[in-house]
């Protein structure tokens, strides 16, 4: 019996992969970007710390839902 030898995988389309991934990446952080900007007031629009509001209100929802979860599930649990 031959053994038939597979090419090794070349390098490039690990790379490519990754190009793969950081396009997506940068569309998916666009995209949201673009929603952000709709949403925001318009004094927020333009102003650098975008991101670090996105991220605060990003926490204060969770910590909203966090909370409602806690009193929907406390209501479910003892009905």
């Amino acid at each position: 019996m031959t053994k038939t030898n597979k090419p090794a995988r070349p390098q490039s389309q690990g790379q490519d992969s990754k190009r793969k991934r950081d396009g997506i990446l940068k569309e998916a952080w666009t995209n949201m970007a673009s929603d952000f900007d709709r949403l925001l007031p318009e004094k927020l629009r333009g102003r650098k710390d975008k991101k670090a509001f996105a991220l605060w209100l990003l926490i204060l929802e969770l910590a909203v839902l966090g909370v409602i979860g806690k009193f929907v599930y406390a209501w479910w649990v003892t009905r």
